[in-house]
């Protein structure tokens, strides 16, 4: 019999000889094979210990003594058994896999859900995207237990007094190979895209094979490192032994140690490399997969002790799944209003029914009212041409005293309507630019954050489609697919019978004003309603990632507005062989501005001050009284001002919570340099940080950071330096009761 090991080496022969006195089966000779529990080890039978072969042996190998042979039938169990064990071995995963979706749906739902339907809803609608990934999750991940048995591939790795040196080094190291792997694949990917400019081709071949390097230098490392560390944690327990303590590497202390180090390198990791690149991202939606995972594994536990449960579990599973798709039945087949409802929120049902369902095709099933504008008799029906430019500053354009050289826009200024304080909604694209197109202020734009774009709520009707509906063509020019292209289904292009993006700013202006004159040269057509949309401005600092704005960088920003401004000049040279009484009317403003170093702000979308909000807004054409305009207005004013200048009348609340301003723009009014009002707000989402809201009234402005709520007067103060929060306390009680009148109307439905 082979002596005992020394103390932290694993047992061994010592072992087989132990098992084969205690008469249990043993496996190579190392491994001890117990009473299996587990069903499915229970199917495959594992025969009687054989006997060894010997190099004398040449006679056909021994049958077991559970095997009958009689002629050709050989038999060794009853057919049906064991996929009654395989039965068995899968029930449990859907069963728990059903239990553990619906309190993760509960969670989600209990915080966003108004009543019960809309409850069962949420949990139902998240099950369809969760439950096959929780089942096919489960069975992987039992079907890899069962396989390797890690508890006795553990067993063998530990002595009698349950250290387990080497498995705590094999834990030790695959948990450090596996963050240089991760770490050595981000930097790859982020040096590759440096110094490639993101070329999708060089990094897509250049990664693998840095990401192969890396795991084969760990592949060479590991069995020297693990010997090492192996040798050390045995040094280790040998000492532990002698002075008469507890072992310290046994299996549990090296599960729970290797969970609470990725953790902790997982939120460092997040806190130190990733969220500082990143900025804010929101992870509210990460909590149903990991109250999900958490409640399979408990349930696969219980599922486990509690066998006298399990015929109730698995009826109670059942009525569960009749009742979510009782519900996903019920809402789809009556309640579009409802689908889209929770579609529009930030939760895995949102999700689900995003990535299941075709929204334009519920959005046909709805009765949309309120679409046609209704024409003014006798009002003519000029072209208009929307002109949005990306991240424009007010205070740097001519129109606003600026340095940029634009003498398009200038021109544009001279024979148009100048509105010296314009206000965008937001302080991001994806806010800003369905509000000018709805009409309505960013805080009812009900939709879902997709990429860096929002999926509009289908039930939102658009300026465009307003229009066409009215009998206009419509087209649309834009850089930027990842916001209008078709193939993301984002809805801020419906309503635009031709569609045309080009990225590259000169070369989608030489087209609109190519596509100008072909169709004034095709002969009379219906009203036009073309909106063009340029990016250069939002890149204008692509190449650097400084944080800090030297009068260089702001010199180089008027640059690039002033290659805008050359294509302004080519999309206006389209309408060169109009006549003045068929020229359009022409709207050109930007969806938000740009920090450029003020309040700490390099670029937008951290602030609500006006250097992120103040915009440039210059109208021209027939019927347009030259002159400057001092009265406040939003832009979320300027889709009724269209729809009013082109002879019809724009519809109000709920609809759209803009004001026309068309009697400013013709001159019918004079306005109030002292008054006019505008709402603006940064929208918390998961790329967005923090809540703010801003209200204009004339010369004050209040804006609420949610920690606090600072005021300003814009006429003397017009960069928002001095704070008169504590100063005029009568004035910031009056805007801030304005404020919160406004906050009243988002949760208005914005749908009549």
């Amino acid at each position: 019999m082979t002596p005992p090991p020394r103390e932290g080496e694993p047992l061994g022969d010592a072992r087989d000889d132990r098992a084969e006195s205690s008469g249990e089966t043993t496996i190579d000779d190392s491994l001890v094979i117990r009473e299996a529990t587990d069903p499915l080890a229970m199917a495959v039978v594992t025969p009687a210990p054989l006997p060894r072969a010997t190099d004398d042996d040449d006679h056909d190998p021994p049958t077991s003594p559970d095997t009958l042979a009689l002629d050709d039938a050989t038999v060794s169990e009853p057919p049906h058994r064991p996929r009654r064990a395989i039965g068995a071995w899968l029930a449990p995963t859907p069963v728990v896999a059903v239990g553990a979706a619906t309190v993760a749906g509960l969670v989600d739902g209990l915080a966003t859900a108004s009543d019960p339907i809309d409850v069962a809803g949420t949990v139902g609608f998240a099950a369809l995207l969760a439950l096959p990934v929780l089942v096919l999750g489960g069975l992987i991940a039992r079907g890899l237990i069962a396989a390797w048995r890690p508890h006795l591939l553990a067993r063998h790795l530990v002595d009698r007094r349950g250290a387990a040196p080497r498995l705590a080094a094999w834990s030790a190291y695959l948990t450090l190979a596996a963050f240089v792997l991760s770490w050595a694949t981000f930097n790859s990917i982020r040096w590759l895209a440096l110094v490639s400019s993101f070329k999708p081709v060089v990094i897509s071949l250049s990664v693998p094979l840095m990401v192969l390097g890396t795991a084969g230098l760990l592949a060479i490392a590991s069995r020297p490192l693990v010997d090492a560390m192996a040798a050390g944690f045995a040094r280790l327990e040998r000492r532990r032994a002698r002075r008469q303590r507890r072992p310290l590497t046994t299996p549990a202390t090296i599960l729970g140690g290797v969970l609470v180090v990725v953790a902790g390198a997982v939120i460092l990791t997040w806190f130190l490399t990733y969220r500082p690149r990143l900025g804010h991202f929101e992870v509210g939606i990460f909590a149903y997969p990991v109250i999900a995972i958490a409640c399979a594994a408990l349930g696969h536990r219980l599922w486990d002790r509690r066998a006298g449960a399990r015929r109730g579990l698995a009826i109670a599973a059942g009525a569960l799944v009749a009742v979510m798709v009782g519900a996903i039945a019920f809402i789809r087949a009556t309640d579009p209003v409802m689908l889209l409802d929770l579609w529009s929120r930030p939760t895995v049902a949102g999700l689900a029914i995003d990535e299941l369902f075709d929204l334009d095709e519920i959005r046909s099933e709805m009765t949309l009212t309120a679409f046609r504008p209704a024409a003014r008799p006798g009002a003519p029906h000029p072209d208009v041409i929307l002109i949005t430019i990306d991240t424009v500053r007010a205070d740097r354009t001519p129109l606003h005293g600026g340095t940029a050289r634009m003498p398009v826009l200038a021109a544009l200024g001279a024979r148009g309507a100048v509105f010296d304080w314009a206000l965008s909604p937001g302080n991001v694209t994806r806010r800003s630019i369905p509000s000018i197109a709805l009409g309505l202020s960013p805080t009812r734009v009900r939709g879902r954050v997709a990429g860096w774009a929002l999926r509009l709520d289908p039930r939102h009707v658009l300026l465009a489609e307003r229009f066409a509906a009215a009998g206009y063509e419509t087209a649309g020019f834009f850089c930027c697919a990842s916001f209008w292209g078709p193939e993301h289904k984002l809805g801020i292009n419906r309503g635009l019978q031709t569609l045309h993006i080009d990225p590259n700013g000169a070369q989608l202006a030489v087209a609109a004003r190519d596509w100008l004159r072909a169709r004034d040269k095709a002969g009379p057509r219906a009203p036009l309603f073309l909106w063009i949309h340029f990016l250069e401005p939002h890149n204008w600092n692509r190449d650097r990632d400084e944080l800090t704005i030297t009068p260089d960088d702001r010199r180089r920003y008027d640059d690039v507005l002033g290659q805008v401004d050359h294509f302004l000049g080519e999309v206006m040279t389209g309408f060169d062989q109009r006549g003045p009484a068929a020229q359009p009317l022409v709207i050109v403003t930007a969806d938000h501005g740009e920090g450029l170093g003020d309040h700490d702000a390099p670029y937008h979308s951290s602030d609500l001050y006006e250097s992120q909000i103040h915009v440039p807004l210059v109208i021209a054409g027939p019927g347009v009284k030259a002159r400057r305009i001092g009265e406040t207005i939003g832009l979320v004013d300027l889709a009724p001002t269209l729809l009013d200048l082109a002879g019809f009348v724009p519809p109000g609340m709920p609809e759209m919570d803009g004001r026309s301003v068309a009697d400013l723009v013709t001159g019918a009014r004079p306005g109030d340099p002292a008054g006019g009002r505008a709402f603006a707000a940064q929208v918390r989402d998961r790329s967005v940080a923090t809540d703010l809201r801003a209200f204009v009234d004339g010369k004050w402005k209040v804006i609420d950071t949610g920690a606090k709520l600072e005021l300003y007067d814009l006429r003397a103060d017009p960069n928002e330096l001095h704070d008169l929060a504590t100063e005029r306390p009568q004035e910031l009680a009056r805007l801030k009761g304005l404020l919160e009148a406004h906050a009243a109307i988002d949760d208005v439905s914005p749908f009549p």
